[in-house]
């Protein structure tokens, strides 16, 4: 009994199945932990994982995020890197968790919080944070996700955060981290202030309030000012009005009153005015008016015109009322003139007291407000408009811009230093660098940090009543100043830790606050590795080489990284990154717990395993946007994966009967083996190219055409070498062709499809330990033919075009037929017609001259796009065009335009008619400029020969069906008409050859299976 070399498989194996075993192999053999935990001294490649919270369960999106990472990091260790800090990573601390705590507990502000108690509030939060952790790490597994878990960075760890005190010190020593009593974008449900980059991430297009004020001028009766506003209830607070010192203004009459307001903006508010006079803005600099409402105190030096440049004339009236307690602009007005502040609204966003409207929340008393100015005559316009407007990312409420105590990282300083390091990283895709990014960048802010809230990486600034602030830097620190080391560094514990101050020597107290979570995310680059503290960080640690992350993260982690990094190191932190866009529903909306439409990761993978996701993650660029698509995953599924493993069961089926081993690819001397070497070769440096340059969906599409091609064209034209006759030399170079363009298109599709990768792998390299141990294929340049490539795709264009044609004339591809003409600039050599005539399937196959194609051609000018060009010899031109049509149609199909007396007219001036004779049915290739035409004239001998390639294909099917080795002899019984009886006899020895068949007999078996052939019903059984 001959051996079984290769191991027959079931073709039929689900995808989850594989991933199943594969994960069971990977497991028992340690392969994953010995590859994670290899040192093998080579180049060092540094990733660093982008850390998620795991209070939440993992999405679809995740799942592509991991997908990319594992793909790059694969690649990357075939292609001789060592990866560093190859570990998982976990967010823990900042307002997500605490809203999750809050929602669990039902508290409503932070009063609720204080009353239950931080410590046991915090505890809760510390908890949650890994609620999720079990399904994190088994859609790990699932995924192939290969990071190391067990010693992932984690910020609410000692050392994590001992990592950014020693920043944050190193920050306030050098005066960039700075306190100041500014205007703030704020929560009010949160209770704390949002730094820009987070504001930047909850715009809404909302309606709001558009109201036109009516500002009296003081001692001037039926004078007004006239400014605009989308914040009615700011009006309380206002101090000043501001205009632009460069732009026009008029005074004009209307109605008995008089208004100042920007010059191009009358006509728009009024229909019938008198103008009286034209100002530049500097000009209305100090004039006073009347305090709008009457019930807050007046402030000295406040109710008067000034000016500033940040006065626009886009909306408006060019007069922009000013509160400094609710914008930041109006903030630095306040400062210069050295006004008191007007802030009627407490931290909740409520008024207070002093109002008659005390208690509403502030938006909610816009409409009462607008009744106010209407009923004292101080409204000019009322209406709504649309606009973007910023709300709490986290929770969802309307953001204020509010008057608050705030530790400020001074990042404005160096938006130089952020712009060069920028110009030092490869984005992927390239637009984003100095787009979406690079603008952010342009307009850095200072980085509002501290936090008035209780989870999170305290702020380690202690005060003495004196003000004298001390920064501590490190454990070591607290002892040094006089305090202790509290086992947990987070509140309340580090609240209790008392200093002495090295100024003054009385106390110190720790100020209240936590800092912004997104400063722990975006220390990863130091802080995950205990920096300063630990030894084990090196120059090849930083900056990492690689990063990906969803597209949001742009205004998030990848640009709290960027500041971090040059801040400290006056380095960029990455050197690659790669941004994601979104996966969305099957009606292209995007997911969300609330609509219902969420896809958890651990669902999609049991749904359709991790090759066929992470396939359909890469079908199309990651960075635009895709929808889930079963049609499209199962389609990536079958023509992909299903195929290899008929190739597979083809090569092994075929090998194991002849006793054929791979030991070394073969010189290929044979056409077809010569043209898939050459293929192979060609994608190996195509792909290789591509993955090198983060361009993962490039790299799958050319071996996505690799994979085709030896399926359907390399195995279906040779199938017949490895059919017949012994193992001679010819055979066994086909056989090293097959196997070696396998295993290395296997290899190369291995970080995209690791289980299935890793599952052909071992069935045709037994004994190895995994595909991920192997090298990625490097190409043999002396196997490529270029000219031969170009060749094969010629002749593959003409297997298509006549596939397609016979499927218009309803030619079954098993019926012969008489004659297929082509014409094509490129004739092909007479070994590669040769090769492909099986399939074109013709008595005849001519290539033909143009003025041979059975093509009745009309070309008629386009009047309208020639007229003007030929003018008055157009009707020449006509005439020409009906004596040359033949000639026309040749040159603008070979050069795409026509010289006509000087005058170059192109092709797509011309309406071209193509009417095929009546006995030929035609296809073409645009691209190629090849026609084919195939005779539809079947006479009797064809049909007869067709009908027996429709036995033969018949009788391989039960073979098929009967799981028979492609060696067995069989004894064929058929029952037929008169039509496919004479078939049969006249094509016996045929038939008997390419089934196997000992013996043919004509007989009605009662358990012959019945088939279809040409409406005839043909009964078939077969034996061994």
């Amino acid at each position: 009994m001959k051996a079984t070399l290769y191991e027959n498989i079931n073709v039929n194996k689900s995808m989850i199945d594989i991933n199943n075993e594969i994960l069971n192999y990977w497991k028992e053999n340690h392969i994953d932990e010995n590859i994670i935990k290899s040192n093998r001294n080579l180049k060092p490649f540094a990733f660093l994982e982008g850390p998620p919270t795991a209070n939440g369960r993992p999405h679809v999106g995740h799942l592509m995020t991991r997908a990319v990472k594992d793909t790059v990091m694969r690649y990357k260790y075939m292609t001789g890197h060592d990866i560093l800090r190859r570990t998982g990573g976990w967010d823990c601390h900042g307002l997500p968790v605490e809203l999750e705590a809050e929602k669990h507990f039902g508290f409503k502000n932070k009063k609720d919080i204080e009353n239950f108690g931080i410590e046991k509030f915090n505890q809760y939060c510390r908890d949650s944070v890994f609620r999720y952790i079990d399904e994190w790490n088994i859609v790990d597994d699932l995924v192939g996700f290969w990071v190391d878990k067990e010693n992932s960075y984690i910020t609410l760890k000692n050392d994590y955060m001992e990592s950014e005190w020693w920043a944050l010190k190193t920050l306030y020593e050098n005066n960039l981290l700075v306190k100041d009593y500014k205007i703030v974008p704020y929560c009010p449900r949160c209770g704390t202030s949002l730094s820009s980059h987070e504001v930047a991430q909850g715009y809404k297009n909302v309606d709001d309030p558009s109201v036109f004020v009516k500002f009296a001028e003081k001692g001037r009766k039926n004078r007004y000012f006239i400014a605009w506003t989308t914040t009615p209830w700011t009006l309380p607070s206002n101090e000043f009005l501001v205009v632009n010192p460069d732009m026009d203004y008029s005074l004009i009459e209307s109605d008995g009153f008089e208004y100042y307001l920007l010059s191009s903006k009358v006509e728009s508010l009024f229909n019938d005015y008198k103008l009286i006079k034209t100002f530049k803005g500097r000009d209305l600099e100090g004039i006073e008016y009347e305090q709008l409402m009457p019930f807050l105190e007046k402030p000295e030096n406040a109710f008067r015109v000034v000016a500033a440049s940040f006065v626009t004339a886009e909306d408006g009236t060019g007069i922009v009322h000013a509160a400094p307690a609710f914008g930041a602009d109006d903030f630095e007005i306040g400062k210069r003139f050295s006004v008191e502040i007007l802030n009627p609204v407490d931290q909740d966003g409520r008024f207070n007291e002093k109002l008659p409207w005390s208690g509403l929340f502030v938006t909610d008393a816009n409409k009462s407000i607008i009744n106010y100015l209407k009923e004292n005559n101080l409204l000019f316009k009322a209406e709504t408009m649309k606009h973007d407007y910023p709300f709490c990312y986290r929770c969802g409420t309307r953001l204020l811009y509010y008057p608050l105590d705030t530790w400020f990282i001074k990042v404005s300083l160096i938006r130089k230093k952020l712009l060069e390091n920028n110009e030092k990283i490869n984005w992927v895709p390239d637009y984003l660098k100095n787009g979406r990014f690079g603008n952010f960048l342009e307009e850095a802010k200072d980085w509002a940090l501290s936090r008035d809230r209780y989870w999170g990486t305290p702020l380690p600034i202690w005060r003495c009543n004196k003000n004298h602030y001390l920064a501590i830097g490190s454990r070591d620190d607290l002892l040094k100043y006089g305090g202790y080391i509290p086992e947990d560094l987070h509140r309340p514990y580090i609240d209790d830790v008392v200093l002495k101050c090295p100024e003054c020597g009385s106390e110190m107290h720790r100020e209240s606050y936590v800092i912004d979570t997104w400063f722990d995310s975006g220390s990863a680059s130091y802080a995950a590795m205990h920096y300063p503290f630990s030894k084990d960080f090196t120059k090849s640690h930083f900056p990492v080489d690689f990063i990906t992350e969803a597209i949001d993260q742009t205004r998030g982690w990848f640009y709290t990284l960027h500041v971090v990094a040059s801040l400290l190191f006056d380095e960029n932190a990455y050197k690659n990154v790669v941004s994601i866009s979104h996966i969305l529903d099957e009606n292209g909306q995007k997911m969300s717990k609330s609509k219902g439409n969420f896809i958890a990761a651990i669902d999609f993978l049991n749904d359709y395993g991790a090759d066929a996701a992470r396939m359909f993650f890469f079908t199309g660029a990651p960075w635009n946007s895709k929808s889930v698509n079963k049609k499209l995953i199962g389609e990536i599924t079958r023509k992909n994966l299903s195929t290899l493993l008929n190739v597979y069961s083809f090569f092994a089926s075929n090998a194991n009967i002849d006793e054929y081993r791979f030991t070394e690819i073969k010189e290929p001397e044979n056409l077809l083996d010569r043209w898939m070497l050459s293929r192979l070769n060609t994608t190996i440096i195509k792909v290789r190219e591509n993955m090198d340059n983060y361009n993962i969906h490039t790299a799958l599409r050319y071996i996505e055409d690799l994979i085709s091609e030896l399926s359907n064209v390399y195995l279906r034209l040779s199938r017949k070498r490895f059919w017949e006759g012994n193992l001679d030399d010819s055979k066994e170079r086909a056989y090293s062709t097959l196997y070696y363009t396998l295993r290395e298109t296997i290899k190369m599709m291995a970080p995209i499809t690791p289980f299935f990768s890793e599952y052909l792998y071992q069935k045709l390299s037994p004994g190895m330990p995994s595909v991920h141990m192997e090298s990625y294929p490097e190409a043999i340049e002396r196997f490529i033919d270029n000219d031969l490539e170009n060749e094969m795709e010629h002749a593959i264009e003409i297997m298509e075009l006549s596939r397609r044609t016979r499927q218009e004339l309803n030619i079954k591809g098993r019926q012969p037929v008489k004659e297929i003409l082509i014409y094509s600039d490129i004739k092909l050599r007479d070994d590669i017609i040769d090769i492909i005539s099986p399939e074109l399937n013709a008595e005849s196959i001519r290539f033909i001259k143009s003025d041979e194609m059975p093509l009745k051609i009309t070309v008629r000018a386009d009047i309208s796009k020639v007229a003007k060009l030929l003018k008055s010899r157009i009707n020449d031109f006509n005439l020409y065009l009906e004596r040359n049509n033949d000639l026309v149609y040749r040159e603008l199909k070979s050069k795409g335009k026509i010289n006509f007396d000087g005058i170059y007219l192109t092709d797509d001036m011309f309406i071209m008619n193509e009417e095929v004779n009546g006995n030929y049915g035609f296809n073409k290739d645009e691209r190629s400029g090849i026609y084919l035409f195939i005779n539809r004239e079947i006479d009797n001998d064809l049909l007869l020969e067709g009908y027996a390639r429709e036995i033969i294909r018949r009788i391989q099917v039960m073979r098929k069906d009967l799981n028979l080795e492609y060696s067995e002899k069989i004894k064929t019984y058929i029952d037929a008409d008169e039509d496919i009886r004479s078939a049969v006899e006249r094509y016996m020895e045929k038939i008997k050859n390419e089934t196997l068949s000992s013996e043919i007999l004509f007989k009605n078996d009662p358990e012959a299976r019945a088939w279809d052939i040409d409406d005839k019903t043909v009964y078939i059984k077969i034996v061994k």
